[in-house]
């Protein structure tokens, strides 16, 4: 889903924020990146489920050894480069 243009500009993003990416649980350093986005949809509460609404969106990054999937808001890498999706940012 992801094409390899994207797949590279996204490695890049997460190469320059963390310079020695090591899975929390295995320790393993290889990974493979996931042909999608995430989006975490925000809750007003614990007790209700809303679809829609506020999320953020996230790239998975996922350990080769032991599966750990590590998501890195793509906002935060600066992915988001319209006016739109920056106003829907959370804290924007």
């Amino acid at each position: 889903m992801l094409s390899n243009e994207d797949k590279i500009k996204i490695k890049q993003e997460i190469d320059k924020k963390v310079s020695n990416l090591t899975c929390p649980m295995c320790q393993n350093k290889k990974f493979v990146m996931a042909d999608g986005y995430f989006n975490n949809t925000m809750q007003p509460d614990l007790k209700s489920f809303s679809i829609g609404g506020q999320g953020i969106p996230t790239i998975g990054i996922i350990c080769n050894n032991c599966g750990f999937v590590s998501q890195h808001a793509v906002g935060v890498l600066g992915l988001l480069n319209n006016d739109k999706n920056k106003k829907d940012e959370p804290g924007k």
